[in-house]
């Protein structure tokens, strides 16, 4: 909860009283490794902060999955697109690890902000950010060799990145399995 505290109070300093309400509407959740968090066809009813853990998001195209995002310990993740709209979910989420998760409900996202414009704030400031990370990810796609994109993952997660399966590595950077072992050799 600290860790969240301060990542509020980056935004906007809270109350006691404000992140005490906050922390009434959160609930824990844990998965086991390979878990489906979020099934493709459904619901986003969750905002979720990750305890411990990784997270992907992923298609299915065929026979084959296409991992298009990574999520670690103490950032948020959620099927946003589907969370927002309450719309059905077009891709999957899934834990890679024995992950333990903090979650809020859409309708408690939505309390929080008619209780005060603070959360209000801090919604749009974590949305702008997950709304760069995503043109960051998709620029990145457009100019940046697979190379570049895997030494960038690296060094962004260099700790992290060795408890994903190269698969899912070597999907998220756009090349095959083969591919990202010639890229690893050329690297190491």
């Amino acid at each position: 909860m600290k860790k969240i505290r301060e990542l509020f109070d980056n935004i906007i300093r809270l109350t006691d009283a404000e992140f005490n309400y906050y922390q009434q509407k959160i609930s824990s959740k844990d998965y086991k490794k390979g878990d489906i968090i979020t099934p493709k066809g459904s619901v986003e009813h969750y905002a979720y902060y990750i305890k411990k853990g990784i997270v992907r998001r992923f298609i299915e195209r065929g026979e084959t999955e296409a991992t298009f995002y990574f999520a670690f310990e103490h950032d948020f993740v959620s099927a946003y697109d589907s969370f927002i709209t309450q719309t059905p979910c077009r891709y999957s989420l899934q834990a890679l690890e024995d992950t333990s998760l903090l979650r809020i409900s859409w309708h408690d996202v939505q309390d929080l902000y008619q209780q005060s414009s603070k959360w209000d704030k801090i919604g749009r400031i974590l949305n702008e950010q997950a709304y760069v990370e995503r043109a960051d990810r998709e620029f990145s796609l457009l100019t940046k060799s697979p190379q570049e994109r895997y030494e960038n993952l690296f060094k962004q997660n260099p700790e992290v990145i060795k408890r994903i399966p190269l698969k899912y590595i070597a999907s998220y950077i756009g090349v095959t399995p083969q591919a990202l072992s010639r890229i690893r050799r050329r690297i190491f």
